[in-house]
């Protein structure tokens, strides 16, 4: 049940802090101090939405504000070439690895214990060498498409989605992506999952997201084996 709908809260002051309108924050971060604790050593929080609604900067700053962890899905998308090269009916799971998110990020993380991983190089099209580690705390964000999926109910304690209408998305993906890169199909999928396993009604909060994200080069967030529109790394794999 969404505590609070685009439209209330969320809209009412210009918009600050690189496009993030400060109501917006200060709702978010409310629900997340509501939501901390609660019975739990740690609580996971989701935050969900379609591809270029805003997430990244969203997350940012509320775990600047929060203190919170933060994990990225996009770090963890699948490796698997064969998956990638199957078309049609392809399910928004299939373009992630699940199995590693949960063993090497959220499991830990709820534990109480680090995680340490390889994110994926969306360079290379591959794990990178690198490792990222991120810090335990009482509170983590788990951000981007597919973070408040069914597979992780178990480990994911709240959601948030974040709503931003689908003209205003596609503008961005458009200046981001090469008509030669536009992958339909990742876009089917992901509307398929936001409109049968995830409507924004089975969200905790719904807040509405940026309307002048920074833009990125594109050449920095899209995969050299795969590219797709509305689908892309928000923080460059560097060292």
């Amino acid at each position: 049940m969404a505590e609070v709908r685009e439209g209330e809260q969320a809209g009412r002051s210009p918009l600050r802090r690189e496009g993030l309108a400060d109501d917006v924050l200060a709702v978010a971060a409310g629900a997340l101090a509501r939501w901390r604790g609660a019975g739990r050593a740690v609580t996971i929080v989701a935050l969900d939405g379609h591809g270029a609604s805003g997430k990244t900067t969203i997350a940012q700053q509320l775990c600047a504000v929060t203190g919170a962890s933060l994990v990225h899905t996009d770090d963890f998308f699948s490796t698997d070439a064969a998956s990638r090269e199957r078309s049609g009916n392809r399910t928004l799971a299939s373009y992630y690895d699940v199995s590693r998110l949960r063993r090497e990020a959220l499991e830990p993380l709820k534990a109480g214990r680090e995680a340490v991983f390889h994110p994926y190089d969306w360079e290379a099209g591959a794990l990178s060498h690198r490792l990222v580690r991120v810090a335990p705390t009482d509170l983590v964000v788990l951000e981007g498409v597919y973070s408040a999926a069914r597979l992780l109910a178990d480990l994911v304690d709240k959601a948030i989605y974040v709503k931003t209408p689908e003209p205003e998305r596609l503008g961005r993906l458009q200046g981001r992506v090469a008509p030669d890169e536009w992958d339909s199909e990742w876009l089917r999928a992901e509307q398929e999952y936001f409109s049968a396993e995830r409507t924004g009604e089975s969200f905790d909060l719904v807040i509405r997201g940026s309307s002048t994200a920074p833009p990125v080069p594109r050449g920095a967030r899209a995969p050299v084996e795969g590219r797709r529109a509305g689908h892309f790394s928000p923080h460059p794999d560097s060292p």
